[in-house]
């Protein structure tokens, strides 16, 4: 089981982020936000150093993000040859996240890949049947609610994942 530590994110004072817990997001929220999220946005580096940004399906599922792309797309390629680092951002109902981490392709077995396909078939017209995916599992979750000014300085919330218990 994954450890998942809740904190406030270091942003400076001037933007006037609340410092308490009151307003802090819950990772319940947080996940089920990031997995009705239509589009991942992930952002890779690419072999000269440079960004690369990317629209994309995919589902989080059992706190991991889950995504396909054939090898000779840009991303897929930027992921392979480098150390497999990557942010992925979404955006659902207000709620903002970006997560972080390192993906890496892997074979999931039967049972998550039917969670993971039920998720794609909740947003998409696709329903995936392999059961290879890229897989990100975070190193940490950045999230707040973005609708007005009194959320933005109350829910900035930072979740760190500290690995297995």
């Amino acid at each position: 089981m994954t450890t998942i530590a809740r904190r406030r994110p270091g942003i400076p004072s001037e933007y006037g982020i609340s410092q308490d817990d009151e307003g802090m997001l819950d990772w319940t929220d947080v996940a089920a936000a990031i997995n009705a999220a239509p589009i991942f946005w992930l952002s890779t580096v690419r072999p000269d150093a440079g960004p690369h940004l990317i629209p994309i399906w995919g589902a989080f599922v059992d706190d991991a993000a889950y995504f396909e792309g054939g090898d000779m797309t840009r991303w897929a390629r930027n992921l392979a040859e480098g150390d497999g680092r990557i942010h992925i951002g979404v955006d659902h109902n207000g709620l903002q996240a970006m997560i972080r981490g390192t993906a890496a392709w892997v074979e999931v077995d039967p049972g998550p890949q039917a969670k993971i396909a039920d998720a794609y078939d909740a947003k998409y017209p696709y329903r995936p049947e392999g059961h290879q995916f890229w897989r990100l599992a975070p190193d940490n979750v950045l999230a707040w609610r973005v609708n007005d000014p009194q959320e933005f300085v109350a829910t900035p919330t930072q979740f760190d994942f500290g690995g297995s218990e």
